[in-house]
This record gives C-alpha cells, structure tokens and sequence, in this order.
C-alpha cells in the first residue's frame, strides 16, 4: 500500500483539520468534560458537511469513499479530543450496511447522514470478553445488560450483541419508548459511556455472526485510529514545545536526550501509522485477516502510552498540568487503547492463529 495521500485524501484532511482548529478550541472540550456531555453543535456541523457520508456507497446518500477516507476523518477528531461518537457510529452503520436487510440499512444509514438518528455499538457483557454474548433474544424481544458503552445515553439507537437460538448476532434497538435503564459511567479519557440494561425491549435482526465479527474488525481499527491520532498529537505539540522552551541559555530541543527521545516517539508513531492504514485499507477491500487488525491495534495500543509519556517527561512540570492540553491526549489515547481489545488481548488472539498456514504471495 502506497500511504502516500492522494490530492482529494489530502484536501479532505486540511480541510477537516482547520475547520476544527478555527471552530472548536479546547476550552470547548473542557466545557463537554465538566458538564459530562458530548458535543452536539460539532456533531451536527459533522453532519451538515456531509463527512459522514464518507464510507458509504452514493446509493445510501453517502460520498462513495471508503475507510481510509473515514479514518482521516477519526484520526483528525481525535487529534482534536472532540467529544464526538465518530467511531461507534461509523462502526454501527458499516456493519448494518454489510449484514442488514437493504431497506433496514438504507432506513439507518439514511437517519445517521441526515442527523435524525445516532447509532452505537453494544457488545460488552460482564464478563468483560469481546464475543462473550448472552444476552437473550426471544420472540423478536431482547434483555441483557452492557457496559461502556460508548455514548450510549445519547444515543437513539443500539446495535446490540445478543444471541438468539443459540447464535450470535446484531440488533437493533430503538431507545424511544422501550424499557431501558442507563446509568453513566466515568471512564479515563472523560467521555460519555453507560452501562445499559435492557428489558424485553423490540429487538429487529440486523445480522448473525459475520455481522457481529464486522462490527468487531471495524471498531477496532477505528480505535487503533484514535489511538494514533492521540499519539500524533501529543508529539507535535512536544516537538513545537522543545523547540521554544528555553534551559541553559537555548532551546531544550537542542539536547541530544530530548532529540532521542523525539525520534523514538516519531518512529514509534510511524510504523503504527502503516500498520493501521495498511490494515484499513484491506478491510475496505474485503481481505484483512482477523490477525492484521489485531496486531494493528496491538501495535497502537501499546505505542500510545509510551509516546504521551515521553511528551509528558519532555514537557517536565508544564505537562502535569491540566491547563496544558496534552492531558487530553495521554487519557483519550490511554483510553482508546483499551477499547476493542487491549494490547494483550490483541496479542493473544493474534497468537491463537499464529500456526495456521499463511499466504504470502497473494
């Protein structure tokens, strides 16, 4: 894969990036983590510039573009902390798009573009093992609790895991009306999450297994995608900052501690960046391996922490305060990289196929 951005990849990048950082200051952000919302005036912006529309096919109303295009669109909220469900909406839909009946995705898909619905993942049960589904459908009715999920209480819509017959799958649930109690959780990076209890609510079958696995494979690049946004962030903002701050009479970035520490976050942020957009670009295309996805988001996982904590020793004691932004950066990125699997869980599944043969002349 070439990672080279096209012109049209390039535009869409600098455009979403200067509207963000002329629009939405990070006082804002704050204002979203104090008061525990998410932001809606960006969200609906979002909308009415049509970004959402990016993966999807021009027959849904979408832009006809694919994932890579929607992961430029992630990674640049991301670089921003903007407390937005990007990932959990894209990821709902995609998958409804992939596994639903036509009019069903059509009638979603359409709802999401046109800002009259928001759908969200729910996959998580207590035992806290992604797969791990329980819940029971019977009778076209659902019941079954799920935590963090992600903008779960602002949402109009669930696409919930649950099982049905003694198989897996996707359903969709509509918040309105139905008998639904949601609790708020706080999490490390300070954006909305619930833990959800559903009650013999109407559940509409989106699809089984394959369904399922979708949803899974696309959330979790998505989240290897924020991951690196967080990352790349962070480093910029640490190389702008050593290049002005002052010891000894000239700037820190002078020090050949603070260059390698500089060089290690950037190579680190480098091959996570291929493998994340190597791995996009094959789900797109309909052939990443469950094994590429888990070690790009292994990968991410893993780099995040240790790039934001090098930021966070080359900024000294202006990094530890919160009126310094890179704290948005370190808990987001720390955040996302236990979403969807964690570096070891990644690993581990990565490894449960490790002896299988391999192509690699494909």
């Amino acid at each position: 894969m070439n990672l080279d951005l096209d012109p049209t990849q390039t535009l869409l990048r600098d455009t979403v990036r200067e509207y963000l950082a002329a629009e939405v200051p990070f006082d804002r952000v704050r204002r979203c983590e104090r008061q525990e919302r998410w932001d809606e005036a960006l969200w609906r912006d979002i909308v009415r510039q049509g970004w959402l529309g990016l993966p999807f096919p021009e027959s849904l109303g979408g832009a006809g573009g694919g994932l890579v295009e929607a992961g430029l669109l992630v990674e640049e909220l991301a670089r921003r902390a903007a407390v937005v469900p990007i990932a959990e909406a894209l990821a709902a839909a995609l998958a409804a798009v992939q596994s639903a009946p036509a009019e069903s995705a059509r009638a979603l898909v359409q709802g999401l573009l046109g800002g009259d619905a928001l759908v969200v993942p729910a996959v998580l049960e207590r035992s806290d093992v992604l797969g791990d589904v329980r819940s029971p459908v019977r009778d076209g009715r659902l019941s079954g609790e799920k935590l963090f999920v992600d903008y779960g209480q602002f949402a109009s819509h669930h696409l919930v895991a649950a099982r049905e017959h003694d198989a897996p799958g996707l359903y969709r649930v509509e918040l309105a009306g139905a008998r639904i109690r949601s609790a708020a959780l706080r999490t490390i990076g300070r954006t909305p999450s619930a833990r959800v209890r559903y009650e013999d609510v109407p559940a509409e079958h989106v699809g089984g297994a394959d369904a399922l696995a979708a949803l899974l494979a696309t959330a979790r690049i998505l989240s290897a995608v924020q991951c690196l946004g967080s990352a790349q962030q962070a480093l910029d903002m640490t190389v702008a900052y050593a290049k002005v701050r002052e010891q000894f009479g000239r700037p820190i970035g002078s020090f050949q501690a603070v260059q390698h520490h500089a060089a290690n976050m950037a190579s680190r942020v480098a091959s996570t960046r291929f493998l994340v957009y190597e791995a996009l670009h094959a789900l797109d295309r309909g052939n990443a391996s469950p094994r590429q996805i888990a070690f790009a988001k292994a990968s991410a996982s893993r780099m995040v922490p240790e790039v934001t904590m090098l930021a966070h020793q080359i900024h000294g004691g202006n990094g530890m305060i919160e009126e310094n932004d890179l704290y948005f950066f370190t808990l987001r990125g720390k955040e996302r990289s236990l979403a969807w699997g964690s570096a070891e869980e990644c690993l581990a599944e990565a490894a449960a196929c490790v002896e299988e043969p391999q192509q690699w002349l494909c």
